[in-house]
């Protein structure tokens, strides 16, 4: 380097040096201030934000300001001089637009809670006032957080609850320098300290107008927009402290400048998985929204509960310790289960209420007419507790209409309603709890108001909003997330959160179509009090099954076949019993077949696994027990998992796909009797679309409606099937329960169920409707004009085609055949397998089975059959790398024999000219050409 560069560098680094070097938070853009649409009503602010805000979608902590001096700080007095003072857990002091905390020194460093909900929200999506906040790509929800000082600086600041160690010992240094934690927030300390408390003020508002929850980032998800947090016109709207809380409710606002329509994608960005831009379509301005949050900061117990350890035959929620304490385990990972702190007032005694009870809130805004039966639901779960020596344990009471607490507190576990204009939870249990203990420390479960309204046949797009009508596709969108996940067991977007719960959607779903499937039977009105009790019962079957979530009970998929047929079909049995052993299911609705008589539809009482699950979890430990004590009582209640009715099987059980036990939306020990009794169902429904007669008033979308739920319904029932194929069955036992952890499915159901799916998909004579119905299929046309996607012509031909094309990819998949090599390779030597060759065999007479009498091909047929040489000749010419080879080769010969069979076809006598028509013979040249084509094809195969 030269020395006149030399001089040029030091007088650059000294200009720098003066200027002085800010180096901002990653993420934090500078600030731009953004307008306001006009006509936005806001609340009469107790602090506002900034004059400035931070354009990213995604808002990070903010840089403090720069600290003064603790010398040039005014005075504790003097800060808070005419300040309202508020009590709670922190101290909190509001003047007109100031919001100060007062920390003491025993406070920095103490966990808080800090749990942010939605108070108010835009009517759709997971935006809706009474929802908690979860987090978003592991950002935002609830946080341990703790308050840190950094010189003249606070430090708001996420723990690290996920790693643990035993403190005072090396390795706890050595955590210290392995994981850390996040920063949320930070502002200058603003007062010198308090002369007795020796308390320092800080000046809270802009942390907490921070997206602290990540709702930027859910917003994009949704929509893709490019919303940013306007810290400028969003403001802290309320402030209030209790002796376990202390809340802040804020407003914040979220702009856009540049709305995007929602035009379609580019080809390359379509297939990079991007997703066009959606719009909010229920506020006045899609470029500005108006979401009021409710924060809180709550205290941990002071003493931790003491921790049960999960065990993976029970269904629990819990969380998990990376305990690095003892290098001698096996794996760091603890896991112990979710419950509330339940003990005996009386511990000796054998039936004793609860020193604390879990105290229910109804909130004020439940309708009326649903009270009494959300009352009765939470408290039905009171008799599992009682088994276990607790009376009472758990309370109701109905929050006033002139109460001064909300139900989104703390310590306030409550039922909400929800207004939504499309359904989107439908009904949700959500619970947060001590992640050093298990503890439940609140609950807030919801209830949308289309919850109730979808009973009485509310206009389609509110019952099924536009896209679950089937608007563009061959099979209804809705029948495709419920059940068609069984046809493609495995996909990695098919795993769950394991919180997520979509129980009242779909029940509603199923609720819908068992009302019009009794309607077109005759066998109630719609406006009797028969249906009103009907919706009843299904609020109380989901109602208990969210409430289920908030005692910490998971999903068990398993338990639909704790009853058989005869059982279900009996009344009094189902009215005692319930339709299954666990409201944690997702039940199917109870029908009978068309003329038979049946049990009640809907799980109105606890089944026996919730007893068992109940047991594991709250089952008190007896005075003076040690933990070896506590040990093997747990282990005596979890061994029991062998009993029949108390099967569990998870979510990812489920949607894994290879379970054919666990299974969404089934009913009965029989899986495919019940597949065959809701196909009878669904074609009885539409034999009834024929003839039936429309009450005065309404118009055909009704009969458009019927068929979309029962082909909804039939497409599950395929599902339900389809899992039977290559199936197995994956238990939970430990060793000495007398069975095999995993066992393949009989193959003699195998076979059925490959049988039945062949008549019920592929058979000419399944679901057909006339014309003279096709002619009457109109759409609800004031839906069609806000909903440009719902057409107006239901091409029944066509949504079966397509669920035939579905069904045909999945039997011919890769997929199928690992499932059915590897299930034969756990049945014993010299059993009976169900092999790839029988299924070629049978589609290839199904699907081809003019071929043999020389008749004409129907134009829905031959589509079905030109999809078949289609995928045999993409199989031959691109078999899939890493294919199993007895699938390919079983591919290639049935392309040979299938070639064989149209050749003689064309060639008999009469046949290529006298009995197939002109389509049809045009339609066999062409296919057996791509066959012979794709057979003699030079091209090299892919993973050969």
């Amino acid at each position: 380097m030269t020395a006149i560069a030399q001089r040029v560098l030091i007088f650059c680094l000294a200009l720098v040096a003066i200027a002085g070097c800010t180096t901002p938070i990653p993420g934090v853009k500078p600030a731009v201030a953004k307008p306001v649409p006009n006509g936005v009503a806001a609340a009469k602010p107790i602090f506002t934000g900034r004059p400035a805000s931070s354009p990213a979608a995604t808002p990070t902590p903010q840089p403090p300001s720069a600290p003064a001096a603790a010398a040039a700080l005014p005075t504790f007095p003097a800060l808070i001089k005419d300040a309202r003072r508020i009590d709670g857990p922190i101290t909190a002091w509001q003047r007109e637009d100031k919001l100060w905390l007062e920390l003491r020194p025993d406070q920095l460093g103490k966990p808080f809670l800090f749990t942010p909900k939605i108070k108010t929200g835009i009517g759709e999506g997971l935006l809706v006032g009474g929802l908690m906040t979860y987090p978003v790509a592991g950002a935002g929800g609830a946080q341990v957080v703790e308050f840190v000082r950094v010189h003249n600086t606070i430090r708001l600041q996420a723990r690290n609850t996920d790693v643990v160690v035993k403190a005072g010992t090396p390795e706890a240094m050595a955590l210290q320098g392995s994981y850390s934690g996040s920063l949320l927030g930070a502002v200058p300390v603003a007062s010198q300290p308090h002369p007795d408390r020796k308390a320092v003020l800080i000046e809270v508002g802009s942390m907490f107008l921070n997206d602290l929850a990540g709702i930027g980032m859910q917003l994009q998800r949704q929509y893709r927009q490019g919303y940013s947090l306007d810290t400028r016109n969003s403001l802290v709207t309320a402030v209030r402290g209790s002796d376990d809380a202390l809340i802040i409710e804020t407003q914040t606002h979220w702009f856009t400048g540049n709305v995007s329509s929602g035009q379609p994608l580019s080809p390359l960005a379509a297939l990079s998985g991007a997703a066009a831009p959606t719009l909010p379509r229920w506020v006045p301005d899609t470029r500005s929204l108006l979401i009021g949050q409710h924060l809180s900061l709550t205290p941990l117990p002071a003493e931790p509960m003491a921790q049960r350890r999960a065990d993976p035959r029970v269904g629990l929620f819990g969380t998990r310790l990376l305990d690095f304490s003892d290098d001698l385990s096996r794996t760091p990972v603890r896991r112990f289960i979710a419950r509330w702190r339940l003990d005996k007032k009386d511990p000796a005694a054998e039936l004793s209420e609860p020193a604390k009870p879990i105290a229910f809130w109804i909130d004020r805004n439940v309708p009326l007419a649903y009270r009494e039966t959300v009352r009765a639901a939470i408290l039905e779960w009171n008799k599992a507790f009682e088994r276990i020596g607790f009376r009472n344990a758990i309370t109701v009471q109905q929050q006033p209409d002139d109460a001064k607490f909300d139900t989104l507190d703390p310590g306030y576990p409550s039922v909400r309603w929800l207004l939504s204009a499309e359904p989107a939870i439908t009904a949700i249990g959500q619970t947060q709890m001590d992640p050093r203990s298990g503890e439940i420390l609140d609950v807030d479960i919801a209830f949308e108001g289309l919850f109730t309204r979808a009973q009485r046949y509310a206009r389609s797009q509110l019952l099924t909003a536009a896209r679950r009508e089937a608007a563009g596709g061959a099979v209804p969108p809705f029948a495709q997330s419920i059940a068609l996940p069984g046809l493609l067991p495995g996909a990695a977007d098919d795993l769950p959160d394991a919180q997520f719960c979509r129980h009242g959607d779909a029940v509603a779903e199923q609720a819908r179509y068992a009302l019009d499937v009794l309607a077109a039977r005759g066998d109630l009105d719609p406006g009797s009090a028969v249906v009103q009790q009907f919706v009843l019962d299904y609020v109380k079957d989901t109602v208990m099954h969210e409430v289920g979530h908030a005692l910490g009970l998971r999903h068990n998929f398993r338990a639909s076949r704790a009853y058989t047929e005869a059982q279900l079909a009996d009344p009094e049995f189902t009215r005692a019993n319930g339709t299954t052993g666990s409201v944690m299911e997702y039940n199917a609705v109870n029908l009978a077949r068309p003329g038979a008589v049946g049990g009640v539809p809907f799980q109105l009482t606890l089944g026996p696994y919730d007893y068992w699950a109940i047991e594991y979890a709250y089952k008190p430990v007896p005075p003076g027990a040690k933990p070896a004590d506590e040990e093997a009582m747990l282990q005596a209640v979890a061994a029991r998992s062998n009993e029949p009715l108390l099967a569990y099987g998870s979510d990812e059980d489920a949607a894994l796909g290879i379970d054919a036990e666990t299974i969404q939306f089934d009913l009965g020990a029989d899986p495919l009797a019940f597949a065959a009794k809701r196909l009878a169902i669904a074609r009885d429904l539409f034999q009834r679309q024929e003839s039936r007669e429309l009450p005065p008033g309404s118009d055909y979308s009704v009969l458009r409606r019927s068929l979309s739920y029962a082909l909804n319904d039939a497409v599950r029932a395929i599902g339900v099937m389809v899992r039977q194929m290559g199936g197995l069955r994956t238990l939970r036992d430990y060793p000495g329960s007398g069975r095999d952890p995993i066992e393949a499915v009989p193959t003699a159901v195998q076979r059925e169920a490959f049988n039945a799916i062949v008549q019920a998909v592929f058979a000419p004579d399944g679901f057909r409707i006339s014309p003279a119905l096709q002619r009457r299929l109109a759409p609800d046309y004031l839906d069609r004009g806000e909903s440009p996607g719902l057409p107006t012509d239901y091409n029944l031909p066509q949504r079966l085609l397509g669920l035939q094309r579905l069904v045909l990819a999945y039997l011919l998949s890769d997929q199928l055949a690992v499932r059915l090599i590897d299930t034969n390779d756990k049945i014993d030597a010299g059993g009976d397998r169900f092999s790839l060759g029988e299924i070629h065999a049978r589609l290839a007479r199904e699907l081809w089975s003019e071929l043999a009498s020389g008749a004409s091909v129907t134009a829905a047929r031959r589509e079905l059959q030109r999809d078949h040489v289609n995928r045999l000749s993409f199989a031959v010419l691109r078999p899939t790398p890493g294919a199993r080879a007895d699938a390919r080769g079983a591919m290639r010969r049935q392309a040979h024999l299938l070639l064989q069979r149209i050749d003689a076809a064309l060639a008999r006598k009469g046949g290529a000219r006298g009995g197939m028509d002109d389509d049809t013979r045009t339609h066999l040249i062409d296919s057996a050409d791509s066959l012979r084509e794709s057979l003699a094809a030079k091209l090299p195969r892919a993973g050969i």
